[in-house]
This record gives structure tokens, C-alpha cells and sequence, in this order.
């Protein structure tokens, strides 16, 4: 896994109390950054939004470059270890049924939707990106993983460019939806795309 830690809270949260104290603090950065942009993102406001008092925030962050740091951390550490524990537990099930769980599992650990993505990009100095692909380079390996593990159901050859299709493929449309979009038909419809090319001809289902 990508080291996500490496800018940690100055202050350890060792007790449940202040790990709950984190959490509200960064859950909060998320939710005004979304309301207010980065620029009304102040340390004052995220404070207000998560209950503490601004002095509580800064035992944890110097600044908040270093909130959006660790929320950025928080977001992707989330979404892999929500992707990395669909391939365990979809042992026995076919290539769709497979890809079907890790997509859910993926909309399910965006929180905030596609728009937090999309905002955390705007954070100045921030290491979105960089951090992004790593996990991707992460993600892309393990549905390798997978379609190794059921090479005899597919049409495709190159294993190695088949992963980095499909994973560029979901990251795009889940790029581009809104929150309200990103649903279980968006999923349904991602899967027979993804069927279809990994499988070929899916069978039709109708407008579930």
C-alpha cells in the first residue's frame, strides 16, 4: 500500500475520545470544503463545524494545509481498504459478480461523492494526485489479481492492459457523476460495459 501516513496529525489520537475528535475534524474540513471552497475552508470554521474549539484543532494541525493533508490521507486509505476486501470475499464467484462488488464497494467508501474528489484537486500544494496514483497503481494490481484468477471467462489476452482499462474506466465515470448519480443502476450499467469488453455480449437484462 502506498505510504498514506506519512504526514500524520501532530498529536497522537491514542485514546477513543481524541480519535473521535480527529474524525469530527476532518470530517468537518470535508463538509465545509465542499460548502466553501478552499479559500472559505478557514481553520475557524472547520473548528465550528466539528464542535471544538479552534485551539483543539491546532494540538492536532499546524495549519490547514496540514487538515487537508490528513483528509486527503483519510479519503484514499478508505477507498482502498474498501476495494482491497472485495477480491477476498468475492473467492467463487464469477468475473461480473466479481467487478459488481468491487464497484459497489467503491461509490460506498465516496462518502461525499466525486465532488470531495474533485474539490480535494483544488487544494493548493496539496499531493491529491500524486497520492491518487499510487493508490491507482495499487488498485490496478489487485484487479489484475483478479482476472488472472478467472482468466478462463475472458475474451481478453493482455491481463495488464485489461486492469488499467477497467480501473481507468470506473475512476472516469465516477469522476464525472454527481453524488445523486452514483448509484446502484450507474453500477449495473458500469458492469455490462465492463462485461462486455472483459466477456464479451452481455446478456441483456432491460432497464432494471
Amino acid at each position: 500500500m502506498p505510504d498514506l501516513g506519512a504526514n500524520r496529525p501532530r498529536r497522537k489520537a491514542k485514546q477513543e475520545r481524541a480519535r473521535q475528535t480527529l474524525e469530527a475534524i476532518l470530517e468537518a474540513a470535508a463538509r465545509v470544503l465542499l460548502e466553501r471552497g478552499y479559500g472559505g475552508a478557514t481553520t475557524n470554521r472547520i473548528a465550528e463545524v466539528a464542535g471544538v474549539s479552534v485551539g483543539t484543532l491546532y494540538e492536532y494541525f499546524a495549519n490547514k494545509e496540514e487538515v487537508f493533508e490528513a483528509v486527503i490521507q483519510r479519503e484514499l486509505e478508505v477507498l482502498l481498504q474498501a476495494l482491497q476486501i472485495q477480491p477476498r470475499e468475492s473467492t467463487g464467484a464469477s468475473i461480473v459478480e466479481a467487478l459488481t462488488g468491487i464497484i459497489a464497494a467503491g461509490m460506498g467508501a465516496m462518502r461525499h461523492g466525486p465532488e470531495l474528489y474533485r474539490s480535494l484537486e483544488q487544494v493548493p500544494g496539496a499531493s491529491f494526485r500524486r497520492q491518487l496514483g499510487e493508490a491507482r497503481t495499487e488498485v490496478i494490481g489487485f484487479v489484475r489479481q483478479l482476472l488472472e484468477s478467472r482468466r478462463s471467462e475472458l475474451r481478453v489476452a493482455d491481463l495488464d492492459v485489461a486492469a488499467f482499462v477497467v480501473v481507468s474506466a470506473i475512476e472516469g465515470v465516477a469522476a464525472n457523476a454527481s453524488r445523486e448519480f452514483l448509484n446502484e443502476k450507474l453500477a449495473r450499467e458500469m458492469t455490462a460495459l465492463l462485461e462486455n469488453y472483459l466477456v464479451g455480449q452481455p446478456k441483456l437484462r432491460g432497464d432494471r
